[in-house]
This record gives C-alpha cells, structure tokens and sequence, in this order.
C-alpha cells in the first residue's frame, strides 16, 4: 500500500468518525437508562464502572470515596438513580450534572452520617484530596492503578483551565508554557543551517535543558513518532517529537513526570516524560471557533476545532477531535527590533555600545570581493595597489570614508584592495532580515479518533490520528561557501582584469596577463536573483488497536501500534553552483556579472542594478530534503493492585514486555548528496555539493529494533491502621526495565521511590534511578556532513616559521561523521521532596497543595565531537613531542615548509564529557469552591537551575593543561564549566495560572516568566557577559457560557497573550532575541466562540 493511499484510508476513516458522532451524537444524548452490571465493592472502582457504562465524564474527589463500600446496582435503571446509590453509599453528592460530565464533591457531614459505614482504611484528611477523573486511573511514571500525582512521583498536571488560560493555538506555545520545560530549539527564529535543518511546522522537547531527544514524549500513554527532520545541537544531530502534531483542540491534560524513567518506559526519558492526555470520554458535540492576529502587524490566525463523542448503541463508544488552523506570515520588517540584523542601537546605552557582534549583516554582500588567482599576484593600476593578498572588492565611489583603490568606473563604482573589513566598509555589509519571514505562514490539520468496543468482559480499543501541515516561508538569497568555490575565469566577460582584448578591462594594468587573471570570489551574494522562498509539507499518521480486560483480578492490556511521518522540504530559487559558473565565464554581454555592486541609496539592501532575468533564471533551480520516520511497536502488560497483603495493606505489581522498531530515511536532493557533483570549470576540482550556500550532505538510512521487558511493585511498608506516630504511610515503589537493541546491544536500568505520609497534611517523597537515551539514528548511520569554518592553523604557522608573531585564520573543511561504536548516554537520577496540604485549613476557605522537589541528574557519556578548533590545536601540540592527530588530514608539505596545509579535519560523533544538572520545582494549587463570588482555582509552579556543569573531556582537558604550561601559545580552549543562565540556561522559569467561574460569567490569567541569561557571544566588559533581561508576559481572558435559551451551550471568549506587548530581551541574533526563549508574536488579541450539544 502506498504512502498516498494509506494517508487517504486514515483520513476516509477519520472523517467517517465524525459523521457518525455529529450524525448519532445529538439523539443519543438524550438517553437516561443503560443496562448496568455493578457488583458491590469499594466505591472507587463501583463509580469508574458508573461512568464506562453510561458512558458519561465522573469527577469525583479519589481520597473521600477510596475505603467506602457501595452496594450493587443492576439492571435497566436510570443514570441519576444509578448513579444516586453509588454517590449516597461513597458519601459523596452531586455538585454539577449538564448531561456529559458529572462533578460529584465530598457530601456535608449530616449527609454522610447517613451513608455506609467507613472501613479502617479511609484517611482522615480525605476531603482535602482533589477531584479527579475516572479515566486517570494510571498517571505517567507509573503502570499500576491508583497512582496519582501527589504521591510518590513528581509529576506536574497541566489542566483544562491552564489550557485555556494560555491562549495556546499550538502545540509549541503550549508546552512553552511548562516552566521545566527548556529551550526550544527546533523554532523559527533559528536562521542557520537552512535546508540542512529542521524546518517548517515543528517544535521541540526539551525538559531541564538537558538537550533536546533527552525528554520522552507520549500520547495516551504510548511512544509518539519523531518529527522526521534533524538539526544539530552542539554540534551533534538531535531529533524530536513534533509538538505541533498533537491536537490541542483534544487535549485533556497534559502529565509532565518531572524525573527519570527509563525504568518505566525505556529510553530518552532521562530529563522526564511529557504525556499528553486526549478527552477520549467526551461525550456530546462541540463546535468551536477562534480567530485572532498580533497587534500592529499583518499576522492573523484563525482556527475551527470539532470535538465529539457518544456511545452507540450496541456500547460502542466513539470520539473524534478535528482541527483546521491558518495563518499568515510575519515578516521581519513587522517588528522594530528585527527589522534590521544591525541591533547596536539597542544597546547604545550599555557598556557594549557599538559593539559589532550585535551587527549581524553579512560580509557576503552585492559589493562583492574577489581573490586572484594566485594570491600571491601582486594587481596594480599605475603605481596603485588594486589588491592585499590578492583580495579586492567593489567599492562605491559615494563611500568616501573607504576611498578607491581604482579608477571610477561605470555606475559610480570603483574597486578597493582587501576585503569589506573595517569600520569603513562595514556600511556594505547585506541586511538579510528584510527578506525573512519571523513567523511563517501555516495550514495545519489535526485529525483524531478513537474507539471503544466490549466484546463480553474484553474491551477492543482504537486510534486514528492524522497531522498535515503546509509551511511557506522566507529566506534571503544564498552566498558561495569556501567548501565549494565559485572560480570566475580569466576570459570571463565582465571580469575587470580579463584578458586585454575585453571591454572590460581596467586599463593600466600592471601584473596581469595579457590573457587574464582568474578569481575565486571571496564574498559575494547575488541578490539580484530575489530571495528564496521554501515550503515544507508535514504528513504524519497514527494507528492503534488494542484488547484490555481482566482476569483473576489481573489488569491486561495489548496493544499494537503504527505511525509514521513525513515531510519535504522544497527550496524555491536557490542557485547551482554549476549553472551559476556557466553564467559567470559566458564571453558575451550575457554573462552574470557579480561586479556591479549593489544599492548606492542604501548600500545594506538589495541590488538596483540587476543582471538580467533571462540571465538569472538560467542558473535557479528548486532543492528538495525528503525525510520519513516510523515507530512500530507492540506491547502486553499486566497489573495487580492486591497481588498480596503485607501489614501495611496490598501489594501492587505491573509487568509487561514491548518490541519495537524505528527507521529513519533522510534523502537529500541529487545536487547536495554528491549524485549531482559541482565541477569547477577553472581548477577542475569536484565538490559533493551543487547548491550555492548548501553544504553537502549524504541519505541517511537506518533502522532499530528494541526488545524491552519491565516490571514494577508498589509496596505498602506502614499504613494508618498501625497508630505509627508521625508515620501515617509508607510505601515504595521498584521497577527495573531492560532494552535489548539490535545495533548496540543490552541495557538494563532499576528505579526505586519512596513515599512518606508524616500526617496532617504533610508528606515526603523521594526516588533514585538510573536512566539513559540511546544513540539517534544520524548520529549512528550518518556517512559524513561537510562544514566550513573559519579556524587557525597553529602547526602550520608556528612550525614552518617559528618567528611569526600572529598566526592567520582561514577556511576550513570539517567532515562530521556518524559512529556506530557509540554507546548510550547513562545517567543517574535522584530527586527529594515534600508533599504539603493543610488540614487545618477550613473547608470554606479552599484547598491548598504545597509541593518542592530537588532533582539531580548526573550524565555520562555525553555525545559529541571535540570541535574542528580542538582537533587543530591538539594536532599541534602532539607534533611538538613528534606525533600528529589523523583526524587533521594534511596535504603533502610545500618547498621548505615540515608541516602541509590542512584538507580537512575529521570528527566522529563520540561519548565524550559526564554533566551534572540540579535543580529544584516548587508549585502550588489552590482551589476555592462555592462561594458567593464563585469558584477560584490558582496555579503557580517554578523551576530554579541549581547547578549546570559541563566538565572537559579527555583531550579537553589536556589542552587546557598544555594553555597553562605555555606550550600552545594565543590558543584557548573553551572550558565547558559552569552554564547556569549561559546562552539559553535560566536560572530561574515559572508560571502562575488563575481562574475564576460564576453563574456562566469566567474569567482567567496566565503568567509566564524566563528569567535572565547571559549572551556569550558578544566580548565581555569588566569580566561579565552580556545579559538578556529577563521576560515576564501576562495573558488575559474573559468568557459567558450560556446556560438557556436559544445560545444554551454556548461559550464567548474574548482573550489576549502577552497583554502588555513586552518585546523580546535583545541578544546579539540575528532577529535580535533568542527564539528558543522568546518570542516576537508580540500583543495578540483573539475571540473564541465555541457551542456544546
């Protein structure tokens, strides 16, 4: 079956989901009575029957109904009287019923005196407990039933309300909104690697920063795919889970376990696990409608959203979720400080005034320079040097502060020795901002169902998920790359010191042949060709089925999964650097010519004497990058919350065992995987890349298999029942899981927890594990990315002329490769904390939950590669002691010289330095109910970095050791250390989310802060880095929900994020704020209009 035509049976079946909801949904609605089969039994498990067989959404406080005993209820009854024995029996009371959810809340004392009688093991401060959803039975972090978030597992709850109070159109703005969760890497504001990144409708996880693939990513409690597309992070290939794939139109909660727990599910889930719940119990119709758009700019987004559910007949249960998002584009220019990349002005009061490297335009300009060829060619005009090095460039004659190195030449230019350094040519650097796209354009669909069947005591399951995304976006146009010179030829006919015979020629050449000189341009970009413009195209499908049931008081559950994505990365204009060539060396009047310069109104932008378009269309072409992921996956667990009975109450256990496979196949156009190869015309040496600005790169293909088995015991030590003063509870948690991998080998890693209930409110909890994340499958299978930096040659330079005093820098080729010895990164986990909710307080006054966890992780076996910059200096100071480094590969050595000239340096992807990370999480929840003024509900959680320590790998450490004892004199090796608020490292995030309903009236905030960080790219002043000022945005909305009448169902909110319209901190980026922090969406207003059936 084909990829188009599988894509079409999800969606066929999707959409027949909801016809069927919206068709069936309305008049089911209207049942009262179902047949129900209740035996008696605790309270707990007699309401999550209520609510699977009526098919109905029961909230209930877990605490005041666990220990209660309800009697039977059977046969054909109506719900509410179904549903008012079981509440009586569980001394609970109706506090909201609209016919699809029920909210049951904790019966007055007089009430529950009447009600059964309590058994031994009901707690006494059970009111205090929140109310919770049946179907949350399993909280992530653990298999066995009956976990839940305030125990022994440190799991933050991102609800309905918190939702809603974000604003969140994607899933991106949605999980930024989590303060543990770190930059985010995969953004827009990201403007390197071009087609060699992820690009389009994708967005990162990254828990505690600990680096992005180091955080697992569920979706109902089971694997996501990864986004097809890789990018690099410190210099390695990461991969992610799409975030904007998950529908957040569904989303019921989202669990974020704040600790290891590779025990539990296996690998990546070293910083944590993100499990995203989706409403399955829904029940009813739900239409609803944004539309919004960020002050003063042209960017708007509007978004329709179909959310269903209802139980057939026969007891089939069905929901389905549909959303349609749009949005246009936000360029660059839309906002003040991006506008530009030259952003001294805004630090023009600081200590760093003018200090260049907030100027970010590029050298690789319309004013183009050039190098002869041979360098060493000495060019002159009269007694006038025309070039430094054999370097010139295109000087406007109007720049007076440069001067002219020539005479005047057409159009008012002339040609200056050297390239476009210095303070008087720095007004020629390009201005790329203008041709950016901050935000770009997006139509994204999201499509999701699922399906509930009983067959007897067995209940088959289903889902369906869809994702389809259309990004466009913009780009500024490509320069040449030192990797692949573009070689203009002697007799080419616009070259200034071609052959006498040209037109062109400057006259009174000295130092020219009569035939010509050959050039290689040193920076130049053609912008007269327009910019570049790319589309990213996202597909992405979902399958699961599975079977559930019980068996001699055994929960089981199996399950086989099937997802896949997809995307293509289509590059519009872009340049051959063959074609390119061709148009350059023509020897008529149709030749491209790269000497014209630029715009003489404002040197920065465009070009307004262009080559001509029949000219420029000859050398454009179109660059693909087709990328596909897939995650098979099957797996059977069992559970048993009584397996036995110590002292302190029952045992519970979960097993289970899971195989999967992953594969993914990254396929490069022709032009940069080397099937299409650039031959330079002049030299003759061939390059594996024939895109202009594209560094070559080759397909990836790799595939995994995973063999894994776990198991878990929940183990009671202490319960109330022995009167243990101080000692309420405590209870344990163990688990221990192993991988077997097909292309690394085993892996085997335990988990233990503790949980201490003191009383009165307070308890301790605690846990110690030991998790890992595998090797991805670029960094396993990748053959070779070329890159070029711009790196000094310490041995060539200090060996061959020993008395140099300044040693030059130069372009350099670096190969990265993939490595299959690579072994897993490990860590070890450890967190501590402390559970608080006052009992003292009074039940009118609210509920308080206090909770503070101090985490540890320590890594090791850290992925990397030593740096191009380290490989060199290491090279040299082996030479010294009469070795050499292979990884620096060197041509033969010239005439006198002992040392040749660097080809390229080689760096393998290695397990390199260990890595200490602490922190600590606080929160707090308070809900107040039933009051006149209504029910109010706050949420406020921060995360603090403690400490973030890089150490220094072996080789690291030895150069650091040989800077110290004067053997490698001017280099400096840059020690890892301390990275606590360094270049996206705060160290301190948090948010605050507050609500409030009454009467239909609602209302509510959310509070998001990052806290400051350091930019180390700008020099420091005084021993201190520049700071990015720390960013606090506030969110606000308001809402109706109508409750009668003609509108009954109907919900009008009126919102707005970031209301105060507080601009990004300025860094030293190219957009002039750092995207994976920030953002530039600015005031945004939006009208939601949604009606319930």
């Amino acid at each position: 079956m084909s990829n188009d035509t599988r894509r079409r049976a999800v969606r066929g079946f999707l959409m027949a989901s909801a016809a069927v909801l919206v068709l069936a949904g309305p008049a089911l609605a209207q049942e009262a009575r179902h047949t129900f089969n209740i035996p008696a039994g605790d309270a707990v498990t007699s309401l999550q029957a209520f609510a699977k067989q009526s098919g109905k959404q029961v909230l209930f406080p877990f605490e005041a109904a666990k220990g209660k005993m309800t009697p039977a209820v059977t046969g054909d009854i109506a719900d509410g009287d179904a549903l008012a024995r079981l509440a009586k029996a569980a001394g609970l009371v109706v506090q909201s019923d609209d016919g699809k959810t029920i909210t049951l809340r904790q019966a007055p004392v007089e009430a529950r005196a009447s009600s059964l009688p309590q058994s031994s093991g009901a707690g006494a401060g059970a009111s205090t407990d929140e109310a919770q959803t049946v179907e949350a039975v399993v909280v992530v972090g653990s298999q066995i039933e009956g976990a839940r978030k305030t125990e022994a597992l440190p799991v933050t709850v991102v609800g309905e309300k918190e939702i809603i109070a974000t604003g969140a159109v994607s899933g991106d703005e949605l999980f930024r909104s989590i303060p543990q969760a770190g930059d985010v890497q995969f953004q827009e504001a990201r403007t390197t690697g071009n087609l060699n990144d992820a690009r389009g409708d994708v967005a990162s996880l990254n828990l505690r920063n600990l680096g992005t693939g180091n955080t697992l990513a569920l979706l109902n409690g089971r694997r996501a795919v990864l986004a097809p597309g890789s990018q690099t992070e410190n210099l390695v290939p990461v991969q992610t889970v799409n975030t904007n794939s998950f529908p957040v139109a569904g989303v019921k909660r989202i669990e974020v376990l704040r600790d290891g727990a590779a025990a539990i599910y296996g690998a990546d889930a070293v910083a944590g696990v993100v499990n995203t719940v989706l409403d399955t119990k829904f029940r009813g119709l739900k239409l609803e409608a944004q539309y919004g758009g960020s002050e003063g700019t042209s960017y708007q987004e509007g978004s329709f959203n179909v959310k269903a559910g209802t139980r057939l007949e026969d007891g089939t249960r069905l929901t389905f979720f549909g959303n349609y998002t749009a949005r246009s584009r936000l360029m660059a220019t839309e906002r003040d400080y991006a506008a530009s990349e030259d952003h001294r002005a805004q630090v023009a009061n600081t200590p760093w005034v003018d200090n260049t490297t907030f100027d970010s335009r590029s050298t690789s300009s319309p004013w183009g320079s050039f190098t002869v060829i041979p360098s060493t060619t000495a060019v002159r005009q009269g007694t006038v040097a025309l070039t430094s090095s054999g370097v010139f460039h295109v000087e406007p004659v109007s720049n007076t502060a440069a001067g002219c190195s020539s005479t005047v030449l057409a159009g008012g230019l002339c040609l200056k020795s050297g390239t476009i350094t210095g303070t008087a040519d720095r007004v020629l650097r390009y201005d790329e901002n203008p041709d950016r796209t901050l935000k770009g354009g997006v139509e994204r669909t999201n499509l999701f169902s699922t399906v509930e069947h009983d067959f007897g005591e067995v209940t088959g399951y289903g889902e369906a998920g869809y994702y389809h995304a259309l990004f466009t976006g913009n780009r500024e146009q490509s320069a040449p790359l030192s990797t692949a010179p573009i070689t203009i030829a002697a007799n080419a006919y616009w070259n200034p010191f071609g052959p006498t015979t040209s037109p062109n020629r400057l006259a009174g050449l000295t130092g020219v042949p009569t035939t010509g000189l050959a050039m290689n341009i040193t920076t130049y970009r053609p912008v007269d060709a327009g910019g570049r413009t790319y589309t990213v195209t996202d597909d992405s499908y979902r399958l699961l089925g599975g079977l559930k049931g019980a068996w001699n008081g055994w929960k089981w559950d199996s399950a086989l999964l099937y997802s896949k994505a997809r995307t293509k990365d289509m590059t519009h204009n872009a340049i051959s650097n063959t074609l390119f060539q061709q148009a350059l060396n023509r020897t008529d009047a149709t030749a491209y010519n790269p000497f014209n310069g630029g715009n003489l109104e404002n040197y920065s932008l465009g070009d307004t004497t262009p080559n001509s378009r029949d000219t420029i269309n000859s050398f454009l072409i179109n660059v693909y990058r087709i990328s596909e992921t897939s995650l098979a996956l099957a797996d059977f667990k069992v559970s048993k919350k009584d397996l036995f009975r110590l002292p302190g109450g029952d045992v519970g256990v979960a097993a289970g065992v899971e195989w999967r496979r992953e594969t993914y196949d990254d396929d490069r156009d022709d032009r940069l995987d080397g099937k299409i190869k650039y031959t330079n015309s002049v030299t003759g040496v061939t390059y594996n890349t024939d895109v202009l600005g594209a560094s070559g790169a080759p397909d990836v293909h790799g595939k995994r298999s995973v063999t894994s088995a776990f198991f878990e015991l929940a183990v009671p030590i202490i319960s109330p029942e022995m009167n243990i003063p101080f000692v309420e509870e405590v209870s344990l948690q163990i688990a221990a899981r192993d991988e077997e991998y097909s292309d690394f080998g085993n892996v085997l890693k335990p988990k233990g927890a503790i949980y201490w209930k003191v009383g009165y409110g307070l308890a301790f909890r605690g846990s110690v594990s030991q998790s890992f994340r595998a090797p991805n499958l670029p960094q396993f299978y990748s053959d070779g990315a070329t890159v070029s930096n711009t790196r000094t040659d310490w041995a060539a330079c200090r060996i061959n002329t020993p008395t140099v005093t300044t040693c030059p820098s130069g372009s350099t080729i670096e190969v990265r490769s993939g490595n299959k010895d690579l072994k897993p990164e490990e860590a070890d986990n450890a967190t501590v904390g402390f559970v608080y909710q006052p009992t003292f307080i009074p039940r009118e006054l609210g509920k308080v939950t206090l909770t503070t966890d101090f985490w540890s992780i320590r890594e090791k076996g850290v992925i990397g590669i030593l740096g191009g910059g380290n490989q060199i200096a290491y090279d040299w100071l082996l030479r010294q002691s009469g070795s050499s480094n292979p990884n620096v590969v060197r041509d033969a050595p010239v005439g006198t010289a002992t040392v040749g000239n660097i080809a390229y340096v080689s760096d393998t992807y290695q397990n390199l330095q260990p890595r200490v990370v602490q922190g600590v999480d606080f929160s707090l929840d308070y809900d107040l109910d039933d009051t006149p003024w209504g029910d109010f509900g706050l949420t406020v959680n921060v995360a603090k970095l403690l400490k973030y320590d890089q150490a220094a790998s072996p080789i690291e450490a030895l150069l650091q050791q040989a800077v110290a004892a004067g053997k490698l004199p001017g280099v400096t090796v840059a020690s890892a250390g301390d990275q606590i608020k360094k270049d996206g490292f705060p160290e301190f995030r948090g948010s605050a989310s507050f609500s409030w309903r009454k009467d239909g009236w609602g209302a509510g905030a959310f509070v998001s802060y990052v806290g400051e960080v350091f930019d180390t790219g700008p020099a420091q002043v005084n021993g201190q880095y520049f700071p990015v000022k720390d960013w606090t945005t506030v969110s606000l909305y308001g809402q109706y929900a109508f409750k009668q009448g003609l509108f009954d169902g109907s919900t009008v909110r009126v919102g707005v994020r970031n209301v105060f319209d507080k601009d990004p901190p300025v860094a030293a980026a190219n957009f002039g704020y750092l995207g994976a922090l920030h953002n530039a969406t600015g005031r945004y207003w939006y009208m939601n209009l949604s009606k319930r059936f």
